[in-house]
């Protein structure tokens, strides 16, 4: 009930601004007419088809960048000569600043629908690499963890069983949260690969919107979009991880 009252009053105050004059409609419109122009981006500017292609590219992005993190965090993690061959560049790479490379990725991959999804994956991989790496790191301050490893070795367990029924469950269970918590990240970087050579897309809609003044009501409308799907977006991760490592939650 007062998560009702919260969002309530952020509406009321949002709408009493701009008719109050506080603040231009031009700047902030009411949400009044955001949710009235929601018609004119459905029948006009094509809001479901756009709507797919963004999720299309944050699916594609992130079962990407996660393919390629996994097994190479999992090599960098376990065994030391890779630790220590890479694990200062790979701390290093997450401080790319990620939208001065599009330009190499326009290089690379062309600038149809797969530069934005490589540019994704890029993005996402760059923050999941460490932190499955620093996962397998903590296990070694995890004193529950230790004696669940310990407890391996006394059974003379292989590496591979090791590998199967404690690594992978216990970092798993633990890198799943990394990703969930990307959500909001990925949708920034999404916006801004569509915004080069827009060819569809919520950033696209963004950017169209942004290069017309008039239209600042379908910018604050395809944001709230946004905002609505990586909400939803992180609900359904949770509950999916809910269901994958239900020991997490026992």
């Amino acid at each position: 009930m007062v998560n009702i009252l919260g969002w309530v009053l952020l509406v009321f105050f949002w709408w009493l601004i701009p008719t109050l004059g506080w603040i231009k409609p031009t700047i902030l419109p009411s949400p009044i007419d955001v949710i009235v122009c929601y018609k004119t981006l459905f029948v006009e500017r094509s809001l479901l088809y756009n709507t797919g292609y963004s999720i299309f590219i944050n699916m594609g992005g992130y079962l990407q960048a996660m393919a390629l993190a996994i097994p190479l965090g999992f090599l960098v993690g376990l065994i030391p000569f890779f630790r220590h061959l890479v694990s200062k560049q790979i701390e290093a790479i997450r401080f790319t600043p990620l939208p001065a490379t599009t330009g190499i990725f326009m290089a690379l991959f062309g600038l149809g629908l797969g530069v934005k999804v490589e540019f994704l994956a890029f993005g996402i991989f760059v923050y999941l690499l460490p932190a499955i790496a620093q996962r397998i790191k903590d296990i070694e301050t995890d004193d529950h963890l230790k004696a669940l490893q310990q407890t391996m070795w006394t059974l003379n367990a292989s590496p591979w069983m090791t590998l199967k029924h404690f690594y992978i469950p216990s970092v798993l269970s633990r890198f799943s949260m990394d990703v969930i918590n990307l959500v909001a990240v990925s949708w920034t970087y999404i916006v801004i690969a569509e915004m080069v050579n827009a060819q569809g897309g919520l950033g696209s809609m963004i950017y169209m919107a942004t290069s017309r003044g008039s239209h600042v009501d379908q910018l604050y409308a395809v944001l709230l979009l946004i905002i609505f799907i990586g909400f939803v977006q992180d609900k359904l991760l949770k509950l999916l991880d809910k269901k994958l490592f239900k020991f997490k939650y026992a």
